[in-house]
């Protein structure tokens, strides 16, 4: 499992809540309590009306040294310490010196000063900091202070929530976060990736297989990542009496998909393209080339290619006069050869034929195949629902091609 987490994003996510103490330009050493709350003292409005101005600017190393002169002065109260914090707080993160800044927040949601009005901003940037700097108990408090003020669902909190309790070893709590960031995702836009695999983590932490591979399948709806798809085609395999030819429905899928993977991950499928039950030699070089696979393996299955392509008009003149089951054969051969307008035709007029030993769901699934490759996605939907009563290696196959035809991954590559 990624954890993706950018530190662009934190920036953003802090910069558009950060919340900046601003000083009058008339304060003088003796100002006295404002009605509308409490002011820093004298001393430390001299240092930081000027150092307001320097942020404004943008001068951060000129503002930073007014700030910490102002941390160096003895007898502050409270709200001063608060708000120096504000300031520091606020010059660290335009400088990307998150460390300074989670120390700041840290102290800032400590802080008996701490308005009701800074309340939100300032739990919502502690949260965020305490996790960047792996202070995940922090992350926990502060977050959990910020839901606490109610106000709608904040995903990045929820999210970051749930990151929090995952690396504290609190699985039940990181699902349940990261469900309700799931949740608060806006209508028409995928669901968070960070969430998602949150979500996957504690699920396989917990040992909830079941729960982790239907997590895992929603990620791959929507991202198409091709470890992923590796993850849930090496999963699938564990059918209990899957056949033969049966596999490789589900394997073929690891090509289309781009799915990653080890050398056994296809010199497995290769081999069984070239058992005498399944004899797909051509489909078994696919399999061997895509996974660098070459010395005597990849010379065998070529040898039995070349054979193949020998007799290969002959079977053709053949099967097109047999029954369903050679014209079946004709139509997997077809495929292994990247043929695949003749393989779904062929297909086709096999499961036109049919025959009492003939297996229409095979058929489908070849003619589902054939589509996705030649580009006929709501076509290939089509033909993989026609598959019924399956036998539990096809219908593994049925479900994993259905969820590759139906995956949504230009949507959420499209989103921000």
């Amino acid at each position: 499992m990624n954890m993706r987490f950018a530190r662009a994003a934190l920036f953003a996510c802090l910069m558009g809540t950060a919340s900046a103490f601003v000083l009058a330009a008339s304060v003088e050493p003796a100002v006295a309590a404002k009605p509308s709350g409490p002011s820093v003292s004298g001393p430390v409005g001299k240092l930081l009306v000027p150092a307001q101005k320097l942020l404004e600017a943008k001068d951060y190393k000129g503002a930073l040294d007014l700030i910490k002169q102002a941390q160096a002065l003895p007898d502050q109260t409270d709200f001063d310490k608060y708000t120096i914090n504000n300031f520091l707080a606020n010059a660290s993160i335009a400088t990307a010196d998150y460390t300074t800044a989670d120390t700041a927040y840290e102290a800032m949601a400590e802080s008996p000063a701490l308005p009701d009005a800074d309340k939100s901003s300032t739990f919502h940037n502690a949260t965020l900091l305490a996790a960047q700097a792996k202070h995940y108990d922090k992350a926990i408090k502060y977050g959990t202070a910020y839901i606490a003020l109610g106000g709608p669902p904040d995903p990045t909190i929820i999210g970051t929530l749930s990151q929090a309790y995952y690396f504290t070893n609190d699985f039940a709590n990181a699902e349940a976060m990261s469900q309700k960031a799931l949740d608060a995702t806006p209508a028409g836009q995928p669901p968070n990736r960070a969430a998602l695999e949150i979500k996957l983590g504690a699920q396989i932490k917990a040992k909830h297989e079941a729960d982790a591979l239907n997590t895992l399948e929603t990620i791959v709806t929507y991202y198409d990542d091709p470890d992923d798809w590796g993850q849930i085609i090496d999963n699938s395999m564990g059918v209990h009496g899957i056949k033969n030819m049966e596999a490789v429905h589900i394997y073929r899928l690891r090509l289309v998909a781009h799915a990653t993977g080890r050398p056994d991950d296809y010199s497995i499928p290769a081999n069984l393209c070239l058992a005498p039950d399944v004899s797909l030699p051509a489909e078994a070089v696919s399999f061997l080339q895509a996974g660098h696979v070459g010395g005597a393996d990849l010379a065998k299955a070529q040898a039995a290619a070349a054979r193949d392509r020998g007799v290969l008009g002959a079977f053709e003149a053949l099967a097109k006069k047999s029954g369903a089951e050679l014209k079946m054969k004709l139509a997997e051969t077809y495929f292994g050869y990247g043929r695949y307008a003749d393989a779904e035709a062929t297909a086709r007029a096999a499961l036109a034929q049919g025959g009492p030993k003939f297996d229409p769901n095979e058929a489908n699934m070849v003619i589902g195949e054939s589509l996705i490759l030649e580009g006929k996605n709501a076509d290939a939907i089509t033909a993989f629902n026609a598959v019924s009563n399956p036998s539990p290696g096809y219908a593994k196959a049925q479900h994993l091609w259905l969820l590759f035809a139906n995956r949504k991954y230009a949507t959420a590559a499209a989103t921000p």
